[in-house]
Formats: C-alpha cells, structure tokens, sequence
C-alpha cells in the first residue's frame, strides 16, 4: 500500500488500539468486579483501594494493553505503536501527576461520603482513591504491556531477501 494508505492507517491504528485497550481494561474490572465484589476492590469502609485490587488491576492493565498494542501495530505498524505510547504515556502521566485537578473534583462530586451496598463496577473505578504510586504503575504496565503487544504483533525479525545475480 502507498503513501495515502499508511496515512490513514498510522491514525487508525493509534485510535483502534486504544479502544481495544479501553474495552479490554473496562471488560476485564467488570468480570473482576462481578466475580469478586465490591469488598474485594475496597479497604474497610472507605474508598481507598485494596493492594489485592490495585495488583488485579496492574494484571488487567497489562493484559489490556497487550491487545491495544498488539492492534495497533497490525493496523498501522511501527509508527501507531510509537503515537500510542506517547499517548498513553502522557495522559497516563498527567493523571498521574494529579495535573488534571478540575477533572478530580468532577469525578469525587457526586460520591457518597459512605459507600453504598448497590455499588456498581463502574461507581466503584469512578470513585476509588488510589496513591499516585499505583497510578505510575498502571502507566509503567500500561507501556509495557504495549510494547509486548506490538513486538508479538510485528512477529520476528525476517532475514532479507538476498537478490540472486547472476554472475
């Protein structure tokens, strides 16, 4: 394929890959989430999450970011892989770094002081408190799930083709 096709392809592979992850990451708490219960993503009564959660959660990240990788580098090579990363990794770190403050207060708004027992997966995610050392994790695990992902998408390295002249 030419020029115009690796130009559509580089952002669809960025854009494919991180949906694939954000399915992947948002179907795989889920399942954690219905099989193990709201107690298990919890410390006590508070919103502070568990080590066993934030470990189970390091799992699926990697996990998830595998498949983002893994698509990404399909669709749009090398270069998909690389835009991915960088994206990942910045909104990873921002959040990480607390930078994004008015996106904080908008998603602890509306929590209730004490968690309820109808709690969904979703509230549960939405409104834990997590150290920003588990949160440098998950960007850490993030990037080297895609890494592995794209390496096991590309597959090996191929010898080249030797041209046969004839001498």
């Amino acid at each position: 394929m030419g020029c115009i096709g690796t130009l559509f392809r580089i952002p669809l592979g960025v854009m494919l890959g991180y949906i694939v992850m954000a399915v992947a990451l948002f179907a795989g708490l889920a399942a954690v989430f219905a099989f193990a219960g709201a107690e298990f993503f919890f410390e006590g009564d508070g919103w502070v999450g568990s080590e066993k959660f934030l470990l189970t959660t390091l799992g699926v990240t990697a996990v998830a970011a595998f498949l983002g990788g893994f698509t990404a580098v399909r669709i749009g090579g090398t270069m998909s892989i690389l835009l991915l990363c960088l994206l990942v990794g910045g909104l990873g770190s921002l959040s990480a770094m607390r930078m994004i403050g008015k996106a904080e207060e908008f998603r602890l708004k509306e929590r209730p002081e004490a968690r309820p027992d109808n709690l969904g997966p979703l509230q549960a995610v939405w409104w834990s408190e997590n150290t920003s050392m588990w949160e440098w994790g998950n960007v850490a695990m993030s990037l080297a799930g895609l890494a592995v992902g794209a390496a096991v998408g590309k597959g090996a390295p191929r010898e080249p083709k030797r041209s046969s002249s004839k001498e």
